[in-house]
């Protein structure tokens, strides 16, 4: 940290503006409501960003750094090489896990599988925690890095930006079923009840699917593990059980309408200044009125049955990949907002909601990631320009 504050005094005196974020009042409701604020947020971002990494001098640059692109953004050569490259693995044998773990895990069948078990290893110490977006941040890297290591894979991890979805989802381009999409909604099925959410409080009505992906990449997709928390009572006995069955979605605007728009993303950018604010707003908790954020709400968007919204066994839906590349991009732009503030800002402690109490993480300490990668330290994964990455976003 220390080191970090010279920087900071040294950029101050060669002349570099410490730059905050713009207020939100900034804005009319007519361009935060449109994503005009957040376009020009982000090229904002960019620009502070080449102009930090230029004084940095790192051999990864503005210039040299992958470029993530949103998956809409991609040539349909390379969306089909990306979700070729994620069936491949959902076809991989186990790469990491020992004959004797096996064992425990009789629901891992491929090295997509260990991803997911992994998810389910830590998800109470990796959801309304300090290294909640570090985590993920991290977990992603590693999902792209394993395409183009065992895959063949030459693209990038893209994203999906759901603000653009949100008032419509189930006429997304991303959901239509094409062999450039990611596999469309679910089958549809109807006359079913509303759903409650006794923890929210939120009674929701169904979708516009409701069961297997049926066409498109995914639609032959086999799944394992989970679900553990779904509220539908199709709850597996143990975590790691052998749970055979298909892909299942439901996309629905309920939730997409009133936590992944574009008023939402910026809200969330520009309204909190201290990381303890953006990570708790982002992920739904602290306020009555955000009982999602826009991270529970991408997740509820696929709807209920569907398999991204069990907590635990989430990364089973690829989509989550792009999801939460997304909410990556957002991290990093709040970053790049002021980023001799926030690069190595951390609140937080190792244990959901801090229960059962757990100490304050360091920058200092080891976060594990089980079968996906060996442990990393906190610190480097905080800056995408340093360490393993080397990557920004369009």
């Amino acid at each position: 940290m220390l080191f970090f504050t010279v920087l900071a005094s040294v950029a101050a005196i060669a002349g570099f503006a410490i730059a905050q974020s713009p207020p939100l009042s900034d804005f009319s409701s007519e361009d935060i409501a449109s994503g005009a604020a957040w376009e020009k947020v982000q090229k904002l971002a960019l620009e502070r960003m080449q102009d930090n990494i230029d004084f940095r001098g790192n051999k990864c640059n503005f210039e040299t750094a992958t470029v993530r692109k949103e998956f809409r953004n991609m040539t349909l050569e390379h969306r089909k090489s990306f979700t070729d490259a994620v069936e491949c693995l959902q076809r991989l044998p186990p790469q990491v896990m020992t004959h004797e773990q096996s064992a425990q895990y009789p629901g891992v069948h491929s090295r997509y599988d260990e991803y997911v078990a992994t998810h389910i290893n830590y998800t109470m110490t990796i959801h309304m925690t300090a290294d909640f977006l570090a985590w993920h941040r991290f977990y992603v890297h590693s999902f792209e890095q394993d395409l183009k290591k065992h895959c063949g894979y030459t693209g990038h991890m893209p994203y999906w930006n759901w603000a653009e979805d949100a008032e419509a989802l189930d006429q997304s381009e991303i959901f239509n079923g094409d062999e450039y999409s990611m596999g469309s909604n679910g089958v549809y099925i109807p006359n079913r009840d509303y759903t409650y959410l006794g923890l929210q409080n939120v009674n929701f009505p169904p979708g516009t699917g409701g069961g297997c992906v049926h066409t498109g990449p995914f639609s032959g997709t086999q799944l394992h593990l989970g679900p553990i928390d779904s509220p539908y009572n199709n709850n597996v006995k143990s975590d790691y059980e052998d749970n055979p069955r298909c892909l299942v979605r439901d996309l629905n605007s309920f939730f997409s309408t009133q936590y992944n728009t574009y008023t939402n993303v910026t809200e969330l950018l520009l309204g909190e200044i201290y990381v303890e604010g953006f990570q708790g707003l982002m992920q739904g908790y602290g306020s009555d009125a955000n009982r999602f954020g826009v991270h529970g709400g991408g997740h509820w968007l696929g709807g209920g049955p569907s398999d991204l919204e069990d907590m635990h066994s989430s990364p089973n839906d690829p989509i989550f990949f792009l999801h939460h590349a997304m909410l990556d991009k957002i991290w990093l732009v709040w970053q790049y907002m002021d980023i001799w503030d926030r690069q190595f800002i951390i609140r937080g402690t190792s244990t959901m909601a801090n229960s059962p109490p757990s100490p304050d993480m360091s920058l200092t300490d080891k976060i594990p990631f089980g079968f996906v990668a060996p442990d990393q330290t906190f610190h480097d994964l905080m800056d995408t320009f340093a360490g393993s990455f080397c990557y920004r976003y369009d």
